[in-house]
């Protein structure tokens, strides 16, 4: 993963942000953001509204990426 990774759900209305976790010093940590959004506007419009964050160990995001994946949800592009 890149510094940030957009999936979305297949109905298109949710979607998740895997963003890597930086210290000040700009050095990397083993633990990744995921942001969670409802989109927003009739056609996903406007940008989502974020509801949660939750911050987990590299391994899990991974874990999580690959169900989502499996479950029919779609790489997109940023959405904020």
């Amino acid at each position: 993963m890149s510094d940030s990774n957009w999936l979305i759900c297949p109905n298109w209305i949710e979607v998740r942000c895997f963003t890597k976790k930086i210290k000040n010093n700009k050095t990397l940590v083993d633990t990744i953001f995921i942001d969670t959004g409802i989109v927003m506007g009739v056609h996903g419009d406007k940008p989502p509204l974020m509801k949660r964050r939750n911050e987990v160990k590299i391994e899990e995001a991974r874990k999580i990426w690959q169900n989502l994946i499996s479950e029919g949800w779609q790489i997109t592009k940023p959405k904020w």
